[in-house]
């Protein structure tokens, strides 16, 4: 690596996850008109052996040209990380920071890094073009055309693909001690899939045997692996053979984040239908049920244990919407040695226990889950929230410290996942008189138009989702993975359209150099609004609303965060101190905003004022846990 090289790209996964990584910092650096480099890490001795050298699946010259081989994890700390960044981002001012010489860092794995103002069909065409260019060594290029003529004798018409990702989520050591809703299908949701259509289904899985426990005998399944008989390659050369055969099918039915599957998508015409989302709202259904009887009734009639416990991810949370959640519970009774070899099962009984009201059982399966040997970290929070919920032993009492660790949980990596924290949040900001709510700062008017029903079938109560907790807080957010799942897993339009009753009306009198009245309640809606609009790079219309509103109705405290929060996002961060230092002093003693100084602090290298908020922040709060993990998560980025 070089300093430049203004894009590079980096995974340490499998061949797909590089693949998109190294089609993106591609496509990026020719529209940029920038340098820019894929480093392939290779480790013969790590767990990916087979892709020490990319050679052996790429012509030597395209690997010169686009590829720069590591042997170890790059320093990357000096760069933003571009599918945090650029999606905020015009490509205006993602050129401008280009020529500025700002550099980035690339890590996307399954999705197309691209600019705010850029249409996705002229993003995905620029992939397609750039994978066209892919070179493959010749024994590989041989290969591939053997086995398109071997699909092409199958016949009955064109194929669709499934991709079953089992491998080591089954029994591998660490990954299938935890859950893997994201990467793994059970079957019900393939079979259901597969009976759309009538043609030849072409199964791609790192684990054959379970294609064939899937099929069930049904000839129209045709496992890929058998269309390189004959062929001595190794397992990553299959991988990307296969990858390039999955990309010319119509349709593949695969996990929603299979890297695999959205490497062919991005390669080729090929349209990914997420199981079990793609399926009909009926078909779904029907298959949650498929999957439920069986787990309570034929436990033994999984493709091992593996298969089974992970499909119990699944069918624990449809147990719960339909009311069935003993049945899973009491069916799991007494088979301690399968729980604490699949210990995350521990979160989802306890989880289930709670939404069903058996607020006993769910402490006990919580604490039995914490202290199994086998616990992964990532599985922990939601034993932890059911500890925080049962405390007091009542279900409709919010316990002492309970706002403290609220909001640790929030805003700390993944600690929010699951039902609670969203059902806790609606309590505890539906109370205005906790210091949640006096801190948080969400307006009472925002609340009802937000709020989501429990499940059916749970007795957890209303709730709120974490986006909208997280909009005004999102520089809490170090994580980029939580950065990037804040801006795109809701749309900005369905961020908005529940509080955007006449702002198109506003938008327009402003723009033509009005200023209308508005009443309060209006007022926080529009702000909403605004925080919306600054989150997704709309920073203009952000900016008008947020002035009008603070000329309408002056020394709201978070109006001035909002105002600072764009400033910001704009670079301007001598104003962007102004409108934070005057939201701290509207507020008085919010440990929140003093949080907030600390981190934005923290990014200028300002190590005494960042050490200044965060100890004001522990004398407004003391006990907050969240002034720790701000430290943890943020300091260490200091010079």
């Amino acid at each position: 690596m070089t300093m430049q090289d203004q894009i590079i790209g980096f995974r340490r996964d499998r061949i797909g996850a590089r693949l998109i990584c190294l089609l993106n910092v591609m496509r990026l650096s020719r529209k940029f008109g920038v340098n820019g480099k894929y480093l392939w890490l290779s480790e013969p001795g790590g767990p990916y052996p087979e892709l020490a050298d990319p050679r052996d699946f790429l012509t030597a010259e395209f690997v010169a040209r686009h590829i720069r081989v590591v042997d170890g994890p790059p320093d990357l700390g000096a760069r933003r990380n571009a599918s945090a960044v650029v999606p905020g981002l015009s490509a205006a001012a993602f050129a401008a920071t280009l020529a500025e010489g700002r550099r980035y860092e690339c890590d996307s794995m399954s999705e197309i890094v691209r600019v705010m103002d850029e249409p996705a069909i002229e993003a995905e065409a620029g992939m397609r073009d750039v994978a066209a260019g892919l070179r493959l060594a010749p024994r590989l290029a041989a290969a591939l055309s053997h086995a398109r003529a071997a699909i092409a004798r199958v016949g009955g018409g064109d194929p669709i693909a499934i991709h079953v990702r089992r491998g080591d989520i089954l029994d591998g050591d660490p990954w299938s001690y935890s859950s893997w809703p994201s990467k793994y299908v059970p079957d019900e949701f393939f079979r259901a899939f597969i009976a759309q259509s009538t043609g030849p289904v072409i199964a791609f899985s790192d684990t054959p045997a379970a294609v064939a426990h899937l099929a069930q005998g049904n000839p129209r399944v045709v496992p890929a692996g058998a269309l390189f008989d004959g062929d001595s390659l190794s397992p990553a050369a299959r991988d990307l053979l296969e990858l390039m055969l999955m990309s010319e099918c119509a349709e593949v039915g695969a996990p929603s984040q299979s890297a695999f599957s959205r490497a062919a998508a991005i390669m080729g015409p090929c349209q990914i239908a997420a199981l079990p989302a793609a399926l009909s709202p009926e078909t779904r259904i029907a298959a949650y049920d498929a999957l439920l009887d069986r787990a309570i009734a034929c436990p033994d009639s999984f493709h091992g244990p593996g298969d089974l416990a992970q499909s119990l991810g699944y069918a624990a949370k449809h147990a719960v919407t339909t009311g069935r959640s003993n049945e899973l519970i009491e069916m799991l009774a007494g088979r301690d040695g399968f729980l604490d070899r699949f210990p995350f099962l521990y979160r989802e009984l306890a989880v289930m226990a709670w939404a069903s009201g058996r607020m006993q059982k769910a402490r006990r399966l919580a604490q039995d889950g914490l202290a199994a040997p086998l616990m992964r970290n990532r599985d922990k929070p939601q034993c932890r929230q059911v500890l925080l919920v049962t405390e007091s032993g009542d279900k409709d009492t919010i316990a002492q410290d309970t706002e403290a660790q609220f909001l640790t949980m929030l805003l700390t990596g993944r600690a929010a996942e699951g039902p609670i924290i969203p059902t806790l949040a609606h309590r505890l900001l539906s109370q205005p008189d906790n210091a949640v709510a006096r801190t948080m700062q969400v307006a009472p008017v925002i609340l009802p138009l937000y709020t989501q029903p429990a499940p059916e079938g749970a007795r957890s109560g209303e709730t709120l989702p974490l986006w909208l907790l997280r909009l005004d807080w999102a520089e809490f957010l170090g994580n980029p993975a939580l950065q990037r799942e804040l801006l795109q897993a809701v749309g900005m339009w369905q961020k908005i359209k529940p509080a955007a009753d006449g702002l198109d009306e506003i938008e327009a009198a402003l723009a033509a150099g009005d200023t209308p009245a508005v009443t309060a309640a209006d007022a926080a809606r529009f702000g909403h609004c605004a925080s919306v609009l600054r989150l997704h790079g709309r920073l203009k219309r952000a900016f008008a609303l947020l002035h009008w509103l603070d000329a309408a109705h002056p020394d709201q405290p978070m109006t001035h965060k909002r105002l600072a929060d764009t400033c910001f996002a704009a670079g301007n961060r001598k104003a962007g101190w102004r409108w934070l230092n005057s939201a701290q002093q509207l507020s008085g003693a919010n440990a929140m905003l003093r949080l907030s100084a600390a981190i934005r602090a923290t990014q200028e290298a300002d190590t005494a004022t960042a050490e200044r908020h965060l100890a004001k922040a522990a004398e407004h709060w003391p006990g907050l846990g969240l002034i720790a993990t701000v430290r943890r998560d943020f300091q260490p980025r200091l010079p």
